[in-house]
């Protein structure tokens, strides 16, 4: 009986202390599957896992070239961009979600939420941006980053940008539901600034 009690209370703390992430699938809370698998038929790596590294700070990609897109783009791939910051900050490791702020040229966004998977240093983050144009239409975009993580930066980074939902798209002036550009670091390496 002492056995049993023993056996019942270290069931009951391993329980307790370990996460079941088994219903979390990063990203498809809010991005389709159909739209993840544009995405990456388009080129972008995927590191899955319930153990990415802690991802912290402000990154810098630059040079930041365009390296495919599946749509008719005015863009080839080899274009380069203006360099491109990222910033990630309130990691939770028990849920696995991220906040993200991004900067490119006068352009900011604040506090975007997301999702992160992976394992050791390699991780990919999904992040969902509500975005209203000025004539008051929202669409619904994702950000995707993934790389591994190093003590001074990070290396092969990837970002991609595509549209989850255009909500109707009543004046047609934005690219279809699952298309959208690849971009990475040209030089293999985003410092950490």
């Amino acid at each position: 009986m002492k056995n049993l009690f023993g056996f019942l209370i270290l069931s009951f703390l391993l329980a307790s202390c370990c996460k079941d992430y088994s219903e979390l699938i990063p990203g498809q809370d809010f991005i389709p599957k159909d739209v993840l698998k544009a995405i990456e038929d388009n080129g972008q790596a995927f590191y899955n896992g319930y153990t990415p590294p802690v991802l912290q700070g402000r990154f810098k990609i630059s040079p930041n070239v365009l390296m495919s897109s599946n749509f008719d783009d005015l863009y080839f791939p080899g274009v380069v961009f203006a360099d491109y910051f990222v910033e990630f900050y309130d990691f939770d490791p028990n849920t696995l979600t991220i906040r993200v702020n991004t900067e490119q040229l006068d352009h900011k966004g604040i506090g975007y939420g997301g999702f992160v998977s992976g394992q050791g240093n390699n991780f990919t983050v999904y992040v969902k941006v509500e975005t209203k144009d000025s004539e008051g239409h929202t669409v619904l975009i994702t950000e995707v980053y993934s790389g591994e993580l190093e003590a001074n930066g990070i290396r092969n980074i990837q970002h991609s940008v595509f549209m989850v939902d255009d909500r109707g798209d009543p004046k047609d002036k934005y690219i279809e539901n699952g298309q959208g550009r690849l971009f990475e670091d040209s030089d293999g390496f985003s410092e950490k600034i």
